[in-house]
């Protein structure tokens, strides 16, 4: 039997726990499903899935590895209440805006260490362990874990591997240069070790649906102040957005990073896109907007979505619609940001993330509810995220990395 033990460490707030939301605590289930995801999203054929994770129903097979986590002390825990209030700040508030409306107040803080361990069953081959491997190299260096995944939360980075052999070695875990050359060179190996076919829904690295940028860290204060000028300019409601200054741009820690990240998808959402206009006039007339329709731009972000306007709460939700039934469903951002710690240039870095699929399935719809009144809601496509990739590349906030 083959076993590895990846000794890990948080890079950025993460919230992971089971039914008790004031209980943290790292889940293998939780683990493997992201594994499994980033295994469908590297293009991993369905026959190879069933065999290395496994799969339920009548004729129920186990996968062939078993997930260890192993928590380490001290368990440092991390509070909103530490969030200094200052102007940078505001977008990770803007960014787990959750803690506001759950009970999930606490999260495993930067710098906290844990295990992973793979065991393999005798039957997993050395291409099956491969194969696994690449969902791994995926899961930690461009997606996340536990709650707000896709928004930065719950980073993750690998200290070093001990194991049987040296199998996963093909693959650097820990990035080694400059990103333009270390992340193209992994992910073509992990395309000649695990792509197999696309998945329908699903996003694949593989064949354009998948766009990574970098934040760049040149001339970054020039180039926001360029680009919040432009954001300005469009502006569409009256929602306050931090205005940084040069002390703020100093983007030094993981947490700087991240909030930095959320105040300019704050920015955007907040002055450049027409949502709140929108929704104000189907308040006030909502009779025309259910015979038209109204555009949420923002929709695209994610579902469900609240506004509140004056003391009232709107929701905006995405719906599975038939005619027995009408399902209340989430639709999850395809945009991801992401955390990495690069040690051998003492370095913080982030991307951004671009992950199209399907939007929604074909009986599904975004509906909002005002009084008695089932209003239906586009999103213009995929325009909202578009244009806010294109206005941070115009100002050379961002470059795109070509693989």
């Amino acid at each position: 039997m083959r076993e590895y033990t990846f000794h890990c460490e948080v890079v950025t707030p993460l919230f992971m726990g089971g039914s008790d939301p004031k209980k943290l605590e790292l889940r293998s289930q939780s683990f493997n499903g992201l594994f499994r995801y980033w295994f469908r999203v590297g293009g991993g054929s369905l026959e190879d899935e069933k065999r290395i994770f496994g799969f339920g129903g009548n004729n129920a097979r186990k996968g062939l590895v078993q997930i260890i986590v192993r928590q380490l002390p001290p368990i440092n825990i991390w509070h909103k209440d530490i969030m200094k209030d200052t102007e940078l700040v505001k977008g990770m508030y803007y960014l787990n805006n959750f803690l506001q409306r759950t009970e999930r107040e606490c999260a495993f803080i930067t710098g906290q260490q844990f295990k992973l361990i793979f065991r393999f069953s005798p039957l997993a081959t050395e291409d099956d362990i491969k194969k696994f491997f690449c969902s791994v190299w995926l899961a930690i260096n461009l997606g996340n874990f536990g709650a707000r995944a896709r928004r930065g939360f719950g980073s993750i980075k690998v200290n070093s591997i001990d194991g049987t052999d040296e199998l996963y070695s093909f693959l650097q875990f820990k990035p080694q240069s400059s990103l333009e050359i270390w992340l193209p060179d992994n992910l073509k190996v992990i395309k000649n070790t695990l792509f197999a076919e696309e998945r329908k829904s699903i996003p694949c690295l593989f064949n354009n649906s998948v766009e990574i940028y970098y934040l760049k860290k040149e001339d970054l204060e020039n180039s926001y102040n360029k680009w919040f000028s432009e954001i300005r300019k469009n502006r569409k409601s009256n929602k306050y957005v931090p205005n940084l200054e040069t002390s703020d741009l100093n983007l030094n820690n993981p947490f700087k990073v991240l909030s930095f990240m959320g105040c300019l998808l704050m920015a955007f959402r907040n002055y450049y896109l027409p949502d709140y206009a929108n929704l104000i006039s189907a308040v006030n007339n909502p009779s025309e907007a259910v015979k038209k329709g109204i555009v949420i731009e923002r929709a695209l972000f994610g579902l469900p979505l609240i506004f509140i306007i004056g003391k009232k709460t709107y929701n905006v939700s995405a719906y599975i619609s038939t005619k027995e039934t009408k399902k209340l469903e989430r639709r999850a951002s395809p945009l991801w940001f992401k955390v990495l710690l690069n040690s051998s240039l003492n370095s913080i870095e982030s991307l951004f993330i671009v992950m199209k699929s399907e939007f929604l399935p074909k009986n599904m719809i975004i509906n909002l509810k005002i009084q008695n009144s089932e209003i239906k809601c586009s999103t213009n496509k995929w325009n909202a995220l578009d244009t806010f990739i294109a206005t941070l590349k115009k100002y050379e906030i961002i470059e795109k990395i070509n693989f």
